[in-house]
């Protein structure tokens, strides 16, 4: 598997083979997955492979105002934080619940109109809802989701709308950055 990246973004250890061209980290098998000036350049297999983007889970609650929708995305952090899915925060109603994993609904979901439509359209729709409460029972996820370590660091990243998967701080630039590997057929 060779791939084609963007070598202006490369470190020297990268550009030497010690490290994943794509997380940066030296720890861990690696395969080779191109060349740069006569020079072989790795990547951790999980790094590389093309893997289906996780579904991800829509945080429903009340976004009335900023502080509310402040409130709602730190929750929605938690929420990725320890359910292991990336997050999207519902603001409006133009979302289907059903393209999503499941549906969080957050304290005040029911104060908003638009939250409290997203709230009964899920449940109608039998996409399975979390209540808030609930997701406080689950621990705090330490793997990285992206290269597998168990790091007590790992954290979501603002992505977007939402949040990632927990990442350690290795790979968390990797979730707000386009994508620099390219597969060769």
């Amino acid at each position: 598997m060779f791939a084609r990246f963007d070598v202006s973004n490369l470190t020297q250890l990268q550009l030497d083979g010690a490290t994943c061209v794509v997380c940066g980290d030296e720890d861990g098998a690696m395969i080779p997955v191109g060349a740069v000036e006569g020079g072989q350049v790795f990547a951790h297999r999980p790094c590389v492979e093309e893997r289906p983007a996780p579904k991800s889970v829509l945080v429903v609650g009340d976004t009335s105002t900023s502080a509310a929708l402040d409130d709602l995305t730190a929750f929605a952090s938690d929420v990725a934080d320890r359910l292991g899915f990336p997050v999207l925060v519902a603001i409006g109603r133009d979302y289907r619940p059903e393209d999503f994993e499941g549906v969080v609904l957050a304290d005040g979901w029911a104060t908003s109109y638009d939250s409290a439509v997203l709230g009964c359209e899920a449940m109608l729709a039998d996409v399975y809802c979390v209540w808030s409460e609930e997701v406080y029972r689950h621990p705090i996820i330490a793997t990285c989701g992206l290269c597998g370590d168990v790091d007590p660091e790992a954290a979501p990243v603002a992505v977007g709308g939402g949040w990632s998967v927990s990442l350690c701080p290795a790979c968390a630039p990797a979730a707000t950055r386009p994508a620099t590997l390219e597969v060769v057929a």
